[in-house]
């Protein structure tokens, strides 16, 4: 295969390669506006393609998918760096949104196989690995501001050692307006209504309705799981699904319930895409000295109070004066009378 690949790095480089091999298509996932294959190109990559799938390719939310996610790529590449890079998420490797055909390139995925494949199956001791990998992904997704809004059985893998976290076609940003998205029971109500605000709260109630299905085996029939679940489990999702999403449990506070470490304290500071920049002016500034600044114009005199214009003196003597108008208030104090 002779093909050539055109298309911008996850650094923001833009790429010229050619594709020595192209794997058939997966199988198609139901519901999934993409179809998938591995590529092998001339520098030697091997790379997840994501193309559009012809029977979703005059639909307008496929194409905002991929844009999505290849965005939340972006966000996570350039929070986290190519070294600090989170085991837990798939990575950005490319993207080609103009092209006649538009993909994104990922990095190709770890062993695994999805979490449904694991419902109750897993061992006490893999169970708690898997809760401890879940909860640390959460808290990742949290500092870097970004919320996944799709967690459940197909889109979180395990290998063994830790989960992979996939499918980012549904991201979104905290605090932007919440869109409706996904199902009972693993969104919460909020989400399917598209009620508020994206919050990372959207993905512990996923992430708590997949705790629950892996340990037991069994969906929630409702928003809450079934009483008699085991005392530890009961426990531990403990304030997850709250009717208030203001009363609801964090991912921080699920991982002391384990006992496992925050990895945001190894972290310090969250992302700021325009740190760089912002650095670079301020030396550029003070560079400058203290006539970087143009200076400041003088404020302008206030204008005279108007008068009143003579008038005739009451008593009839024909004498003039003149009275200052007083301003009159517009404001009022804290009993609510006027100033």
């Amino acid at each position: 295969m002779t093909d050539v690949l055109l298309f911008v790095d996850s650094t923001g480089m833009p790429e010229r390669v050619r594709v020595l091999r192209a794997e058939p298509d997966e199988p198609h996932a139901p519901g999934s506006p993409f179809r998938t294959r591995m590529i092998t190109l001339e520098d030697g990559r091997h790379l997840s393609q994501r193309r559009i799938h012809p029977a979703h390719a005059a639909r307008p939310e496929a194409l905002d998918a991929l844009e999505t996610e290849i965005r939340a790529g972006l966000r996570l590449v350039r929070a986290f760096g190519r070294e600090g890079y989170p085991p837990e998420f798939t990575r950005l490797a490319g993207y080609a949104i103009e092209a006649p055909e538009p993909f994104l390139l990922l990095d190709p995925l770890r062993k695994g196989q999805p979490m449904a494949e694991f419902a109750g199956r897993l061992m006490v001791r893999e169970q708690q690995k898997f809760e401890y990998s879940l909860f640390r992904t959460l808290r990742l997704l949290e500092w870097a501001s970004l919320v996944h809004r799709s967690i459940g059985p197909g889109t979180v893998r395990w290998d063994g050692s830790r989960i992979q976290l996939t499918q980012f076609g549904g991201a979104e940003l905290a605090g932007r307006p919440r869109r409706r998205l996904g199902v009972r029971p693993w969104a919460s109500p909020e989400q399917r209504e598209g009620l508020g605000a994206v919050h990372p709260l959207d993905d512990v109630w996923s992430a708590g309705q997949l705790v629950h299905f892996v340990a037991t085996g069994r969906e929630s029939a409702g928003d809450r799981p079934p009483p008699g679940s085991g005392q530890a489990l009961t426990d531990l999702l403990r304030g997850v699904f709250e009717e208030d999403p203001d009363h609801r449990c964090d991912a921080r506070t699920l991982l002391k319930r384990i006992s496992g470490r925050d990895p945001v304290a190894d972290l310090g500071e969250a992302p700021d895409p325009l740190r760089a920049g912002r650095r670079r002016f301020d030396e550029l500034l003070a560079h400058k000295g203290p006539h970087a600044w143009p200076p400041q114009p003088e404020p302008a005199p206030a204008p005279p109070t108007p008068e009143e214009p003579p008038r005739p003196d009451a008593g009839g003597r024909g004498a003039v004066w003149s009275l200052r108008i007083p301003r009159r208030s517009t404001h009022h104090d804290r009993t609510g009378e006027s100033g």
